[in-house]
C-alpha cells in the first residue's frame, strides 16, 4: 500500500497518455485473452465443451464444463502469482544496478540501454525491448511508459515513473529513489511471498472440492436411473440451476483467494513509442 500512496506522490508526471483515456475494462480482458496461454485455454474448454454436448446431449452440461476447463486452470495454479513474485524480485534488483551504474556518472538514456546485458531473466525481455527503442531514438518518456505497459503491474509503474522524472528533471537523486525503491519492492516480495503460502492452502482445498465434484458428477452420469430425468428441458433447467451455486461457490472462494495488487496510474503509447 506504501508503494501505492508513493505512486500517487508522483502524480506530476500525468499518469494517463495526453492521446486519450486509459483502456476500460473490456479492452483490458479482451487484450488478455489474446495471450496464448489463454487462447489455449480457451481451445481447451471449446473442445471439452463440445465433446459433452455430443456425448450426453446436455447442453448446459457442455456449457458447464466449458467454463470450468477456461476458468478453473488458473485458480488451481500457483504460477501466475509466483511469476509476478519472480518479476517483482528481478525488478528491485535491476533498479539496484542501475542505480549503481548511474552513479557511475554515466547518462539516463545509456545506462538503461546498457542494463539489457546484465537485467534478470524475469524481465530480460521488456528491458531489452526497452534499449532497442532507446537505441533507435525513440522518445524517453514514450518508451518509458511503453516499458511499464509491458511489465503490467503498478510496482513497475512506479520504478518507470521514477525514470520518467529523471529523464525530465536531469537532476540528482536519482540513484538514492532508485535504491529505495528497490529497498520498498524487495519489502512487497517478501509480503507477497507471506500471502502465496496462504493461498496454497487454500488452492489445496479447491482442488479437493473440484475433484470431488467430479468424481461425484462421473458416478451419477453413468447410473442411467439418476441421469435420466436431466435430459428433459426441466431437467436441464435444474442442472443449470446446481451449476450456478456450484459457480457461485467457487467465485467466492476465488474472490477470498485473490489478491489485490493495485491499480496501474501509468500507461503508454505503445504506437509512439516505436514498438
Amino acid at each position: 500500500m506504501g508503494l501505492l500512496v508513493l505512486g500517487a506522490g508522483i502524480a506530476g508526471v500525468t499518469p494517463q497518455p495526453r492521446s486519450g483515456r486509459p483502456p476500460s475494462r473490456l479492452r483490458l480482458w479482451i487484450r488478455g485473452a489474446a495471450s496464448p496461454a489463454r487462447r489455449k485455454r480457451l481451445a481447451g474448454a471449446v473442445v471439452a465443451g463440445l465433446a459433452v454436448l455430443l456425448a450426453l446431449r446436455w447442453p448446459v452440461a457442455a456449457v458447464a464444463v466449458g467454463a470450468a476447463g477456461y476458468v478453473l486452470p488458473p485458480m488451481l495454479s500457483g504460477r501466475e502469482p509466483q511469476q509476478r513474485i519472480a518479476r517483482l524480485e528481478a525488478l528491485a534488483a535491476w533498479a539496484r544496478r542501475l542505480a549503481e551504474v548511474m552513479g557511475a556518472s554515466r547518462g539516463l538514456e545509456q545506462a538503461l540501454a546498457d542494463s539489457a546485458r546484465v537485467a534478470p531473466q524475469a524481465i530480460r525481455e521488456p528491458v531489452g525491448i526497452l534499449a532497442d527503442r532507446l537505441n533507435n531514438r525513440a522518445n524517453t518518456e514514450q518508451a518509458l511508459r511503453a516499458f511499464a505497459d509491458d511489465l503490467d503491474d503498478p510496482i513497475g509503474d512506479l520504478i518507470a515513473c521514477a525514470l520518467v522524472l529523471a529523464a525530465k528533471r536531469r537532476g540528482p537523486g536519482t540513484r538514492e529513489a532508485l535504491s529505495l525503491l528497490a529497498d520498498a519492492v524487495e519489502q512487497e516480495v517478501i509480503v507477497r511471498r507471506q500471502v502465496e503460502a496462504e493461498r496454497a492452502s487454500l488452492r489445496t482445498t479447491l482442488l479437493v472440492i473440484v475433484l470431488s465434484i467430479g468424481a461425484l458428477s462421473a458416478l451419477f452420469i453413468m447410473s442411467q436411473t439418476l441421469a435420466a430425468p436431466y435430459g428433459t428441458p426441466l431437467g436441464q433447467a435444474v442442472l443449470g440451476v446446481v451449476a450456478g451455486i456450484y459457480a457461485v461457490g467457487l467465485w467466492w472462494m476465488r474472490r477470498l483467494s485473490a489478491l489485490s495488487t493495485g491499480a496501474r496510474f501509468l500507461r503508454g503509447d505503445r504506437a509512439e513509442a516505436g514498438r
